[in-house]
Protein backbone atom coordinates (compact mmCIF):
# COMPACT_ATOMS: atom_id res chain seq x y z
CA UNK A 1 0.00 0.00 0.00
CA UNK A 2 1.35 3.35 -1.09
CA UNK A 3 1.73 5.99 1.71
CA UNK A 4 -0.81 8.78 1.99
CA UNK A 5 2.11 11.28 2.14
CA UNK A 6 5.42 11.80 2.65
CA UNK A 7 6.44 10.80 6.04
CA UNK A 8 9.62 12.57 6.22
CA UNK A 9 8.15 16.11 4.95
CA UNK A 10 5.14 15.52 7.31
CA UNK A 11 7.57 15.66 10.41
CA UNK A 12 9.61 18.75 8.87
CA UNK A 13 6.50 20.38 8.52
CA UNK A 14 5.09 19.21 11.96
CA UNK A 15 8.75 20.80 13.51
CA UNK A 16 8.30 24.04 12.05
CA UNK A 17 4.93 24.02 13.53
CA UNK A 18 6.07 22.82 16.88
CA UNK A 19 8.90 25.53 16.63
CA UNK A 20 6.24 28.54 16.07
CA UNK A 21 3.63 26.93 18.71
CA UNK A 22 6.87 27.43 21.15
CA UNK A 23 7.54 31.06 20.76
CA UNK A 24 3.92 31.84 20.86
CA UNK A 25 3.63 30.41 23.99
CA UNK A 26 6.52 32.57 25.20
CA UNK A 27 5.56 35.75 23.88
CA UNK A 28 1.98 35.29 25.27
CA UNK A 29 3.43 34.33 28.65
CA UNK A 30 5.73 37.80 28.08
CA UNK A 31 2.97 39.79 27.35
CA UNK A 32 0.94 38.53 30.16
CA UNK A 33 3.99 39.93 32.13
CA UNK A 34 4.10 43.30 30.84
CA UNK A 35 0.44 44.17 30.24
CA UNK A 36 -0.08 47.09 32.88
CA UNK A 37 -3.39 49.29 33.30
CA UNK A 38 -6.96 49.00 34.73
CA UNK A 39 -7.90 46.05 32.40
CA UNK A 40 -4.60 44.04 33.32
CA UNK A 41 -6.37 41.44 34.73
CA UNK A 42 -8.68 39.93 31.82
CA UNK A 43 -5.87 40.36 29.52
CA UNK A 44 -3.61 38.70 32.19
CA UNK A 45 -6.09 35.79 31.94
CA UNK A 46 -6.64 36.47 28.24
CA UNK A 47 -2.63 36.25 27.55
CA UNK A 48 -1.91 33.13 29.64
CA UNK A 49 -5.10 31.43 28.30
CA UNK A 50 -3.41 31.68 25.13
CA UNK A 51 -0.30 30.58 26.20
CA UNK A 52 -2.13 27.64 27.72
CA UNK A 53 -3.29 27.03 23.94
CA UNK A 54 -0.10 27.53 22.33
CA UNK A 55 1.41 24.60 24.72
CA UNK A 56 -1.38 22.38 24.65
CA UNK A 57 -0.67 22.59 20.23
CA UNK A 58 2.94 21.94 20.51
CA UNK A 59 1.86 18.82 23.30
CA UNK A 60 0.00 17.84 20.28
CA UNK A 61 2.44 18.21 17.60
CA UNK A 62 5.62 16.74 19.45
CA UNK A 63 3.52 13.75 20.46
CA UNK A 64 2.87 13.14 16.44
CA UNK A 65 6.02 13.43 15.22
CA UNK A 66 7.35 10.81 17.84
CA UNK A 67 4.49 8.40 16.83
CA UNK A 68 5.86 9.01 12.97
CA UNK A 69 9.03 8.09 14.43
CA UNK A 70 10.68 11.44 14.28
CA UNK A 71 12.66 13.89 16.75
CA UNK A 72 10.62 17.06 17.87
CA UNK A 73 12.53 19.84 18.17
CA UNK A 74 13.62 21.72 20.58
CA UNK A 75 14.00 25.72 18.96
CA UNK A 76 11.32 28.09 18.81
CA UNK A 77 10.81 30.42 16.15
CA UNK A 78 13.03 33.60 16.84
CA UNK A 79 11.18 36.42 18.94
CA UNK A 80 11.98 39.86 18.63
CA UNK A 81 12.75 41.64 21.93
CA UNK A 82 10.83 44.73 21.32
CA UNK A 83 11.17 46.41 25.13
CA UNK A 84 8.10 48.64 26.20
CA UNK A 85 4.85 48.05 24.60
CA UNK A 86 1.76 49.26 24.55
CA UNK A 87 -1.34 46.98 24.80
CA UNK A 88 -2.20 48.14 21.42
CA UNK A 89 1.13 46.87 19.79
CA UNK A 90 0.94 43.80 21.52
CA UNK A 91 -2.21 42.66 20.71
CA UNK A 92 -1.50 44.03 16.75
CA UNK A 93 1.83 41.90 17.53
CA UNK A 94 0.06 38.84 18.23
CA UNK A 95 -2.86 38.92 15.79
CA UNK A 96 -0.23 39.12 13.24
CA UNK A 97 1.01 35.82 14.41
CA UNK A 98 -2.29 33.93 14.90
CA UNK A 99 -2.62 35.03 11.06
CA UNK A 100 0.48 33.38 10.14
CA UNK A 101 0.02 30.24 12.33
CA UNK A 102 -3.46 29.69 10.29
CA UNK A 103 -1.94 30.25 7.17
CA UNK A 104 1.06 27.87 7.47
CA UNK A 105 -1.59 25.37 9.18
CA UNK A 106 -4.00 25.45 6.06
CA UNK A 107 -1.10 24.98 3.95
CA UNK A 108 -0.03 22.15 5.79
CA UNK A 109 -3.94 20.77 5.63
CA UNK A 110 -3.83 21.16 1.73
CA UNK A 111 -0.30 18.89 1.05
CA UNK A 112 -1.66 16.39 4.10
CA UNK A 113 -5.02 16.31 3.35
CA UNK A 114 -5.32 12.69 1.99
CA UNK A 115 -3.99 11.28 5.96
CA UNK A 116 -7.33 11.56 7.31
CA UNK A 117 -5.55 11.68 11.07
CA UNK A 118 -3.36 14.79 10.30
CA UNK A 119 -6.43 16.38 8.48
CA UNK A 120 -8.19 16.18 11.37
CA UNK A 121 -6.18 17.24 14.01
CA UNK A 122 -4.44 20.24 11.93
CA UNK A 123 -8.60 21.12 11.12
CA UNK A 124 -8.91 21.36 14.96
CA UNK A 125 -5.73 23.50 15.72
CA UNK A 126 -7.10 25.55 12.63
CA UNK A 127 -10.60 25.99 14.74
CA UNK A 128 -8.87 26.94 17.78
CA UNK A 129 -6.38 29.13 15.80
CA UNK A 130 -9.06 30.77 14.05
CA UNK A 131 -11.17 31.56 17.72
CA UNK A 132 -7.47 32.94 18.71
CA UNK A 133 -7.46 35.26 15.56
CA UNK A 134 -11.30 36.39 16.27
CA UNK A 135 -10.65 37.28 19.93
CA UNK A 136 -7.41 39.08 19.38
CA UNK A 137 -9.47 40.84 16.71
CA UNK A 138 -12.30 41.97 19.06
CA UNK A 139 -10.36 43.63 21.81
CA UNK A 140 -8.47 45.46 18.72
CA UNK A 141 -11.68 47.02 17.17
CA UNK A 142 -12.41 50.04 18.49
CA UNK A 143 -9.10 50.26 20.79
CA UNK A 144 -9.02 53.71 22.67
CA UNK A 145 -5.59 53.65 24.38
CA UNK A 146 -5.71 54.77 27.89
CA UNK A 147 -3.31 57.61 29.29
CA UNK A 148 -0.19 56.25 30.64
CA UNK A 149 0.22 58.26 34.20
CA UNK A 150 4.04 58.88 34.95
CA UNK A 151 5.25 56.72 38.21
Amino acid sequence: MEPKVNKERVIEALNSALEKELAAMVRYLHHSFIVIGPGRGPLVQLFRSLATDSMTHSIQIGEKITALGGHPSVKMEEIDEPGDQTLEEMLKEDLEMEKNHIEMYERHLKEFEKDLILKLMYEQIILEEVSHYENLEMYLRDYQPQPVHAR
